[in-house]
């Protein structure tokens, strides 16, 4: 039984723009796993978003399994040497080799506050310049993560396990606001830039300023990837909220954030469904629920159907993304895979993983 099934949802496919591949394990397995999910999800199609941060050969991964699954789009990330050689010119050298991969978006982590005090660049540097230009002329959509919830700035508003993840941020990271400053920056000097901010920028405590945002700079989505807190933000405010998601029902996408964890003993919706249930029960039931991921009842929630439901689970990524997934140079991606490790200290897995994706490639 599907989880649409399970949990009464309704029965429309959805698309699902936020799913990550890049827990290391042989890239095979990732691709069943991501294969599971999209049919107990009923998954038209998802975005997959690489985080070369945590594997630096994840794009290789995310565009093998774009190869291997129908309805997989890929969405590409930069990698850093976080020295003198990162340069505008290697952004913008970077951004063309993933296109000629067939990359159909960026995601960038760079936001994030840990790997955002590690770059040590404000993300509208003009480092990025020829990287946003890029992705701007060519129409690529840009998923940008950017902060993390206002309480983690707060030692005693943080919720343990985020304490527990060592995202508890001192004045040695980037202030809160200012993350938001620095994308307002960006989209001054590219106001055509497709951008979705992840987990909805994390402005659900903020009203004014999303609508703001939306107002301002009409290129602009939010997703929907938890984040919980953007949940029971909402429920406070429900009537108000609720307005705000019918005004710019066309600009908010849905995410899931699942992971290509490995199942284990546990079941599809033990491992996987705590973010795609609580989510889809907001946009879908009318009154209060149990969010079973905090195991808490929620007060409120959008009861949604009809067209405000099929933008966001299903027209908007059709929007952003396109009807049909970029083309790729399977060539060039063999040939670029079957080099990558000559200056890198990979791991025996990591090795492995990129041969074989070399070979498929280059059949």
């Amino acid at each position: 039984m599907r989880n649409d099934e399970l949990n009464r949802y309704r029965g429309k496919p959805i698309c699902d723009m936020h799913i990550h591949p890049h827990v290391q394990m042989p890239v095979d397995e990732t691709v069943e796993v991501i294969r599971s999910v999209m049919e107990y999800f009923h998954d038209e199609r998802i975005v997959l978003e690489s985080l070369p941060s945590y594997d630096v050969i994840n794009n290789f991964t995310t565009l093998y399994c774009k190869s291997k699954l129908d309805g997989v789009y890929a969405g590409l990330g930069l990698l850093h040497r976080f020295d003198g050689s990162d340069t505008a010119e290697s952004y913008l050298a970077q951004a063309e080799s993933l296109f000629r991969m067939g990359c159909d978006g960026f995601k960038m982590l760079e936001g994030k506050p840990d790997y955002r005090k590690r770059l040590e660049k404000p993300l509208d540097d003009r480092v990025f310049d020829r990287f946003y230009g890029f992705a701007e002329e060519k129409g690529l959509p840009v998923v940008m993560h950017v902060g993390d919830p206002r309480e983690f700035w707060d030692a005693d508003r943080i919720p343990r396990w985020a304490l527990e993840r060592g995202w508890l941020y001192d004045d040695s990271f980037v202030p809160f606001r200012d993350g938001h400053r620095e994308v307002e920056g960006v989209l001054r000097k590219f106001p055509k830039l497709k951008l979705v901010l992840a987990h909805f920028f994390f402005v659900s405590d903020d009203l004014s300023y999303a609508e703001w945002i939306m107002n301002e700079w009409d290129g602009v989505c939010f997703d929907l990837t938890p984040g919980s807190e953007m949940y029971f933000n909402f429920s406070e405010r429900i009537d108000d909220w609720c307005g705000f998601f019918r005004r710019y029902a066309d600009r908010i996408l849905f995410g899931s954030d699942i992971y290509n964890w490995r199942r284990g003993d546990s079941s599809m919706e033990e491992r996987y469904a705590h973010a795609v249930n609580l989510t889809r029960s907001f946009l879908e039931k009318k009154g209060p629920f149990l969010n079973r991921w905090q195991n808490v009842e929620m007060k409120n929630a959008f009861g949604f159907c009809g067209e405000v439901l099929d933008k966001i689970c299903h027209d908007n990524f059709i929007r952003v993304f396109g009807e049909e997934r970029r083309a790729a140079d399977d060539e060039y991606i063999a040939f670029c895979a079957a080099g990558f490790g000559r200056d890198r200290d990979l791991s025996e897995e990591q090795t492995a993983n990129l041969k074989k994706i070399a070979d498929w490639f280059g059949r």
